[in-house]
């Protein structure tokens, strides 16, 4: 017998239990029969999420109780104590907002969790959902926060290998964080390091990559090695791993601001193009998304997709050809970017938030030709 529910949620990570949190603030979360389908507990630190906020954010006022960390400083080559204000960068270990959440939710009786993983979404007026167990459940409206299947074979990846590490030299300097640190060996794309000092033995070291290529821990782990010794840390242990991969793509962007009024089926964070195509970014957007569906679901209006401007998309699209080009220059690009102009403006013009006069400086600053060249491979396409 199939068991029909009014909203069923595929996916119990950062886009379902935001959503689900999101309701609970507007006040319509107890409207609704829920189910949520996830094939995983999640009551370990699977994810560790950072992002920088001026408190103004949906990120922010939902979840700056989650906040483990916060670092106001960050160091760069030409800058190596720059205070980030208005801005602070964050850090979000999944294990704490998956039990902050969980402990909310729990005084709604009409949220029911079930351990599995959708197989299958059957389109009708009722979304018959089919589970790899065989279970099927239905549903009067989905969010689906699966990762997306992408067969772009020039697809471009954020791919990351992290480790927590643990250093008996009690020698961390707890209040400057390095974001995208691009002293290391750059190949198969643009490749960089952050290191968040979370303590004085602690911290979180992750090499990251902009590139086709996808990173592995053994390529990672002995550019990891170099980094800290260059660090002057000698001795650590590993207590965490994280390695994972995030599409930077424009391809999951939609044209329009919201769904059809009638849509019964919405893709919730990376499925959704929740992601910003250049940077890989993506927590913030997700929140973003969270909080304005919930406000269309108290409204009972159409509900939105993650928002993008045309001027932005396009900023995306002239970087994602670059990463593209043979011989790239968007290492110097990035370079010149944080050298050139102050982090706080640097903040907002990844944020999509810069003003026109903040745009223009830093399109002033940027190396010309290989823009031209991006522009004229957009021509072509």
């Amino acid at each position: 017998m199939t068991k029909h529910y009014d909203i069923a949620l595929i996916g119990g990570g950062a886009s379902g239990l935001s959503l689900l949190y999101a309701m609970h603030l507007q006040g319509v979360l107890g409207d609704y029969r829920i189910l949520v389908l996830e094939p995983e507990a999640k009551n370990d630190n699977d994810r560790t999420w950072c992002f920088w906020t001026d408190k103004s954010d949906p990120a922010w006022q939902m979840f700056s109780s989650t906040i483990s960390k916060s670092w106001k400083h960050n160091f760069s080559a030409s800058k190596p104590k720059e205070n980030m204000a208005p801005y602070q960068y964050v850090q979000i270990r999944s294990k704490d907002f998956y039990a902050f959440v969980k402990d909310v939710l729990g005084e709604y009786p009409k949220i029911e969790y079930r351990t599995e993983k959708v197989k299958q979404v059957k389109q009708g007026p009722n979304l018959q959902l089919i589970c790899d167990s065989e279970s099927q459940f239905s549903a009067s409206l989905v969010f689906d926060s699966r990762p997306p299947r992408l067969e772009d074979p020039e697809l471009i990846w954020q791919s990351f290998v992290g480790y927590r590490i643990k250093s008996p030299q009690n020698q961390f300097d707890t209040e400057v964080c390095r974001l995208m640190d691009f002293a290391v060996p750059q190949k198969n794309g643009l490749q960089f390091m952050y290191w968040l000092p979370t303590s004085v033995d602690e911290g979180l070291v992750e090499f990251t990559r902009f590139g086709d290529e996808i990173l592995n821990e053994k390529e990672s782990k002995p550019i990891i090695e170099n980094y800290l010794k260059a660090l002057g840390i000698e001795e650590w242990e590993i207590l965490e791993k994280e390695i994972n991969k995030i599409p930077m793509t424009l391809s999951l962007n939609s044209k329009f601001s919201y769904h059809p009024k009638s849509a019964n089926y919405i893709p919730i964070g990376v499925r959704a193009g929740a992601v910003k195509a250049s940077t890989g970014f993506a927590f913030k957007n997700i929140m973003d998304h969270s909080w304005e569906i919930a406000k269309a679901l108290k409204r009972n209006e159409a509900l939105p997709l993650p928002r993008q401007s045309a001027k932005h998309n396009y900023y995306d699209e002239l970087l994602l050809n670059l990463f593209q080009k043979r011989d790239s220059p968007i290492l110097k690009i990035f370079i010149r970017l944080f050298e050139k102009h102050p982090i706080d403006r640097i903040l907002r013009f990844l944020d999509e938030k810069s003003s026109f006069r903040e745009d223009f400086l830093i399109m002033y600053k940027m190396p010309w030709k290989p823009f031209f060249w991006s522009i004229g491979r957009s021509l072509l396409k």
